[in-house]
């Protein structure tokens, strides 16, 4: 029997994915952000949402859109949504289609 040659494979030479990190938020989103969280702060802190009920601010991951959310707070349910799940879900679709990242 002949010897059998055997050559190492580098690891260098495997191609692996690029991992891209998400846009930073512009000056205006970050201030709009920022104003917006200032907002629920207040209607939370003046009991406007009502009895038994927290306005809560968000960012979706997907969109990177803010979502604002009035929840009750003996349950933690959802009452209601702005913009509505349906629609984040739209926009997250659009974005993957069209390739845009931010």
């Amino acid at each position: 029997m002949e010897p059998t040659s055997v050559t190492t494979i580098q690891a260098s030479a495997i191609a692996t994915p690029a991992v891209t990190a998400p846009p930073s938020p512009t000056t205006e989103e970050r201030a709009f952000n920022r104003s917006v969280s200032a907002a629920v702060e207040t209607v939370n802190n003046t009991g406007s949402a009502g009895d038994g009920r927290e306005v809560t601010f968000s960012l979706d991951q997907a969109t990177k859109r803010p979502v604002i959310k009035v929840i009750d707070t003996a349950t933690r349910e959802v009452l209601s949504q702005w913009p509505p799940e349906y629609l984040l879900q739209i926009a997250a679709d659009a974005k993957k289609l069209t390739g845009d990242s931010g």
